[in-house]
């Protein structure tokens, strides 16, 4: 009898070795392991079904830095965290081929120490203009950045109830790690990359008793403009119209569908394709991080905050403002120049205003905004 019991209990025992073996060589402890980190990640505002879907289920990894609160006057909100896969269980492959950043802010920026960083925000800026994602949200969608064609970036701004601060939430995710290969072009691949941030809003907005208005659930996702799209300056309809061709040095314009996103762009080329001017409306925390970059980083006089509702910035930007419901940063419109500033002529600099007006004008109409002080040549406060 002693020696049946003996033979079962080591039935039972090779049994459970067994399935042990099953559970963790078939994938189901990489299945636990992960969806314990995407709860853990970001102080748990990670949708885990949605990064999952970008980076599949097996060896993955995230760094996390969270801090702050949204009830302390004298902080900001900041939180960031990055999934990737695990270089050394990935058979050889780099992270950053496959992985999603996300960072949570709280808007304004309140901390000292937080200022020093070289952005106050992470950037939406690409080498053409973002799309507006509409369906209720108020938020961008871009593709690639100022170094080439690596990114898919979402930014989604929530504006919280009174007397709270606003949260901005943007998750860029790796084009190249996704575990479909399609591009791009399939509207599934964007819309799995961008429901990311939209989950992660809804989840950052409940999270941090934000109670904001949220959008609907996505069901498809514009695709931003790429280098082939453009248009004559007199056939534009979103963040190009009502600007003028300039014969052969602007001929050609770049833009997104007009809506009313936190931050807008429009590209103007000559006939060669080259950029000629880059036109910019920056809302919010957009507002606030472009004065950062361009006057409180460099240690130079805030024009803005003496008072001056327009001018020309130290980097030979023009720029102009406008008051915007809520009480809030004004609306910020640059125009960049991409030519020699040194030796620029009148003729030029009165086109450049003029451009400058038509642009601000419209998007700040489209955001409810005051009608913006008129562009012009003024260096000092």
């Amino acid at each position: 009898m002693k020696r049946h019991v003996a033979r079962a209990g080591a039935g039972l025992g090779a049994l459970a070795l067994l399935a042990g073996g099953i559970f963790c060589f078939g994938g189901g402890y990489d299945r636990w392991s992960t969806g314990r980190l995407l709860t853990n990640a970001c102080d748990g505002v990670l949708p885990a079904a949605g990064v999952r879907s970008v980076l599949g289920e097996r060896h993955l990894k995230a760094d996390d830095d969270s801090k702050g609160s949204l009830d302390d006057t004298s902080t900001s909100l900041r939180v960031v965290c990055g999934v990737s896969r695990d270089t050394e269980k990935n058979a050889g492959k780099h992270a950053d081929d496959g992985s999603v950043t996300v960072t949570v802010n709280g808007v304004p920026t309140l901390d000292r120490e937080d200022r020093r960083y070289e952005s106050l925000y992470p950037t939406v800026r690409s080498g053409l203009p973002p799309a507006p994602l509409g369906q209720g949200w108020n938020g961008v969608f871009s593709v690639g950045d100022s170094h080439g064609e690596g990114k898919a970036t979402t930014a989604v701004l929530l504006d919280c109830a009174p007397g709270r601060g606003d949260l901005l939430v943007t998750v860029s995710v790796n084009v190249d790690g996704y575990v479909d290969d399609s591009p791009l072009d399939n509207p599934e691949r964007r819309t799995a990359f961008v429901r990311i941030a939209t989950d992660t809003a809804t989840n950052a907005s409940r999270r941090w008793n934000c109670d904001a208005d949220l959008g609907e659930a996505l069901t498809t996702v514009p695709l931003p403009v790429n280098k082939d799209e453009y248009v004559a300056p007199a056939d534009a309809k979103g963040t190009c119209s009502g600007i003028t061709a300039r014969g052969k040095a602007v001929a050609r314009a770049w833009e997104s569908e007009r809506g009313t996103a936190p931050f807008e762009e429009c590209i103007l080329g000559n006939a060669e394709g080259h950029t000629t001017y880059r036109l910019a409306a920056h809302y919010g925390p957009y507002t606030e991080g472009a004065r950062h970059d361009h006057v409180e980083r460099s240690g130079d006089p805030d024009p803005i905050a003496a008072g001056q509702r327009s001018g020309v910035l130290a980097n030979g930007s023009y720029w102009t403002t406008a008051t915007c419901p809520g009480g809030g940063e004004p609306a910020l419109f640059t125009l960049v120049p991409y030519d020699d500033k040194a030796k620029r002529p009148e003729a030029d600099r009165a086109y450049a205003l003029s451009v400058l007006k038509a642009f601000a004008e419209r998007s700040a109409a489209a955001h409810r905004c005051a009608a913006p002080a008129a562009p012009t040549t003024t260096t000092e406060p």
